[in-house]
């Protein structure tokens, strides 16, 4: 379990590098406005998994665990359809496999907890 918190926290600093790569490219005018909006979201999105992740996940607690599936998984589900529609293969694959590592460690912790 101890791997699956770190993959849990390792995914939430993505978010929040994604956030500021974003960040980046919209101040450094490198992207349209209209991405704007989700440096915010995927700051927000990383700083309260990581935390959450780090601090939330003791034995026997089922909301951490919900909150983090809220957090990752919608959002990696969106950027997988909207990378798959425009093209970027590379980034397919790296959310596809976030995405299952997301759902190993989610599924890893809460079998750990029924023992």
């Amino acid at each position: 379990t101890v791997v699956a918190k770190q993959v849990l926290i390792g995914i939430g600093i993505l978010f929040v590098v994604n956030g500021l790569i974003i960040a980046g490219l919209r101040l450094g005018r490198a992207i349209p406005a209209s991405f704007g909006w989700l440096a915010p979201v995927f700051l927000t999105l990383g700083v309260v998994g990581t935390l959450t992740a780090w601090f939330g996940l003791q034995a026997g607690r089922r909301r951490p665990l919900a909150v983090l599936a809220l957090l990752y998984v919608p959002w990696t589900i969106v950027g997988l359809i909207g990378d798959t529609r425009q093209g970027y293969w590379p980034l397919v694959a790296g959310e596809a496999l976030g995405l299952v590592a997301v759902v190993w460690a989610l599924a890893t912790i809460m079998r750990s907890e029924r023992r």
